[in-house]
C-alpha cells in the first residue's frame, strides 16, 4: 500500500523512516515483499523521495509497493502533476494537507504618527506594542516617529528620538524598551 502525504507532515506511530538516499531499490523491494517477523504490517516513511534525484526509480516501482502488505508513506512538500498521475495510476492514495494560513497582523502607521502628533501616551504606547507584535523593526518605528516629530517642527522631540536610536546602537539600552519608555513619558 502506498500513501503520499503532500504538505504538512503527519507520521503515524510505529513507523520506520527509510533513508532513501542510501538504500538500494533491491532493499526496498525486499522490504515490500518480506513478511514481518511477528506478523502484521509495517509502516515505512520516505521523506522527500519523490522530489529527490531518484524520483523516477520510486515511481517506476510504485506498483510493487502498492501490492505490498506493508504501508509505504511518502512525505512530500509538493508533488508535480506528472508524479501525481503516475502514482494514482499505480494505486497510491494521495492526501493533500493544506497548511493553515497565518493571519497577517498589521498595525496602523498613520495612527501611530497621529498619536505622537496628538501627544496621546496611551494610543502611542498601544500602537508601538501592536507594531512590535506585528514584527516591525524598532529602528523603523524610531524613524517613523522622528519623521513625525520633524513634521511637527518639534526639534526637542525629534532630537530625543534620534538620541534614543543612537543610544541603543551604542549599547545603552534596548530600542524597543526605550521607545516604550518614550511613549509612556511623553
Amino acid at each position: 500500500m502506498i500513501t503520499v502525504i503532500v504538505g504538512q507532515k503527519r507520521r503515524p506511530k510505529g513507523s520506520e523512516e527509510i533513508k532513501w538516499e542510501v538504500i538500494s531499490l533491491e532493499e526496498v523491494v525486499a522490504l515490500a515483499t518480506t513478511q514481518a517477523l511477528f506478523g502484521g504490517a509495517r509502516i515505512f516513511v520516505l521523506v522527500g523521495a519523490l522530489a529527490g534525484a531518484r524520483r523516477e526509480e520510486f515511481i517506476d516501482m510504485a506498483k510493487e509497493l502498492a501490492g505490498s502488505p506493508h504501508t509505504f508513506i511518502f512525505e512530500e512538500e509538493k508533488l508535480l502533476k506528472k508524479e501525481t498521475d503516475a502514482l494514482a495510476k499505480a494505486g497510491a492514495t494521495i492526501e493533500k494537507i493544506e497548511k493553515p494560513k497565518k493571519e497577517e497582523f498589521t498595525f496602523d502607521r498613520f495612527g501611530l504618527a497621529a498619536a505622537l502628533g496628538a501627544r496621546d501616551k496611551k494610543k502611542l504606547w498601544l500602537g508601538l506594542t501592536a507594531a512590535l507584535r506585528a514584527g516591525e523593526k524598532p529602528e523603523a518605528l524610531a524613524g517613523l516617529l522622528a519623521w513625525k516629530a520633524r513634521a511637527m517642527k518639534d526639534a526637542a522631540l525629534s532630537r530625543q528620538i534620534v538620541w534614543m536610536y543612537h543610544d541603543s546602537h551604542r549599547g545603552l539600552g534596548d530600542l524597543e524598551l526605550l521607545l516604550e519608555r518614550f511613549a509612556l513619558t511623553l
